[in-house]
Parts: C-alpha cells; structure tokens; sequence
C-alpha cells in the first residue's frame, strides 16, 4: 500500500527550518573540528589554546579569577591550565610585585608562546576564509544579515510552554 504523502506549506517550511539550523549546527561543529585538529597538532588541548590566545590579545595581567569569568569555567580548571600551558614551556608565572595580593602571579607568554599565537592566527585566518572563498562581497553582507537576524531573534526567543514542545528534532 503506498502512502498519499502531500505536503502543506507548513510542513515545507517547518522541514526547511529543521534542515537550515541543522545546517547551521552542522557548519559550526566542522569550524570547531577545524580549529580543535590545529591546537592538538600543535599539542595543546583545545582549552589551553584559548586561554593562551586570551592572554596574547590581554592589555593587562588578568587574574586567574578574570580569566574564569571570561571562559565560564572554575578558578581550579584555569589553574591547571595555567599549570600545563607552564610545564610546556608556553608561559611563564612570577610574583607580580605591583600587586599586594601575594597570591597573584604575572604571567608572561614565552617566545615559544609567541610562535604558537602567531601560527594560530595565521591558521585560524585561512580556515575562515577557507569557506566564504567562494562569496561575493555583497553575498557576505547578506549573509551577515542573515546571521544578525538568527542572532536577535534568538535573543528574544521566549521559552514555550513545555506541554507545547514537540519531539520533531529528532525526525530529521
């Protein structure tokens, strides 16, 4: 028996909204593979990566309180990090004498450090352009605005009612 498969225009939009932010999701997940695949061929895990591009791009000696807050992650996690990315020679800690908490220490990225930012930033520009290699500039300023569009509607995206959600996600 062969099913009478018609499509409405809400099912067509709703099938095209799933695919465009698996799409989305998809792209995002193959930039991050990308950039993860540099930072382990360099030997660093991923983690240790941003926080030393973080304190390239650093006017000031952060604290390992600042650097928490900015990665969202525990004062112990950034201490360990801090601590490996000093075991291989990419930083180095001292006592920071302009401060009068005793317990800070300066951090000063080694030539070692240096090379690896520059590298990155060398790689990370090639693997963003990689993929728009193709896009015309007015392309790139509709997709832009594309993009800002997803962004504000997202963060005015108020929470459904949990007795509307569906399982639809999970179809594709």
């Amino acid at each position: 028996m062969t099913e009478n498969k018609t499509s409405t225009p809400e099912h067509d939009r709703d099938s095209l909204v799933q695919r465009s932010v698996f799409a989305l999701i998809t792209t995002n997940k193959m930039h991050r593979k990308a950039f993860e695949k540099w930072a382990t061929d360099a030997g660093m895990h991923l983690s240790q990566h941003r926080i030393l591009m973080f304190l390239a791009r650093c006017d000031h000696t952060p604290s390992q309180k600042d650097i928490a807050t900015h990665f969202d992650i525990s004062p112990a996690a950034v201490a360990g990090t801090l601590k490996k990315l000093e075991s291989d020679g990419y930083i180095e800690r001292g006592k920071c004498c302009e401060r009068a908490d005793s317990r800070f220490n300066e951090i000063k990225i080694t030539e070692r450090g240096r090379e690896a930012t520059m590298q990155s930033r060398k790689y990370f520009r090639h693997v963003d352009a990689e993929p728009l290699r193709d896009f015309s500039d007015e392309e790139l300023e509709i997709f832009m605005g594309f993009l800002t569009r997803i962004q504000d509607n997202l963060q005015s995206c108020e929470p459904i009612d949990s007795g509307e959600q569906t399982n639809e996600r999970n179809t594709l």
